[in-house]
């Protein structure tokens, strides 16, 4: 097993992780062990045909399994906040994998666009409260649509990936 993991939760967390498998430059990313941790069933087919590690995660639960934490010594936690995987496990998986010894854990999250509602602003902006103590870089969607206002809405999420990567090859932990 690789010393790295990146533990994508939720549906962006895993999309955001698959884009980042696919243009890592460093090796040591495409060498980290990936894992796809969802409440939605329904998506597992989809990683699981392309032969990603899956995790199913139950809403209910105020735990995250962290015997596939075992042996790394960095995690990188990607999800998207404001929806109900993400916004509720994130924190659950990042504080788990800290008391069970993981040495270096950061998160990786993206903010929800404007469009989506206030509630999902709300929860987000509450789930970004609970990570505080810990090493957080924030992709808010609605400032990469203003950053490139050329971009359509699909590609904006490529772009926000692309940061993604770029914190994690750049040496956030």
């Amino acid at each position: 097993m690789s010393k790295t993991m990146i533990l994508a939760i939720g549906g962006a967390g895993c999309n955001m992780a698959e884009t980042i498998m696919r243009l890592a430059n460093a090796h040591w990313v495409k060498e980290a062990t990936y894992l796809f941790a969802d409440s939605d069933m329904a998506a597992f087919p989809n990683w699981v045909r392309k032969g990603f590690e899956t995790l199913s995660l139950q809403c209910e639960s105020d735990s995250f399994p962290t015997e596939k934490l075992r042996g790394v010594e960095k995690l990188y936690i990607l999800a998207g906040l404001g929806g109900m995987t993400g916004s509720r496990f994130a924190e659950i998986a990042a504080k788990s994998a800290i008391s069970d010894g993981v040495g270096n854990v950061a998160l990786i999250v993206t903010l929800p666009f404007v469009f989506e509602g206030s509630g999902k602003l709300a929860k987000a902006t509450e789930a970004l409260k609970s990570l505080s103590d810990l090493p957080v870089k924030v992709l808010n969607n609605e400032e990469l649509t203003e950053r490139y206002p050329d971009i359509n809405f699909i590609n904006a999420f490529e772009y926000s990936d692309k940061e993604a990567l770029k914190a994690i090859e750049s040496g956030l932990l």
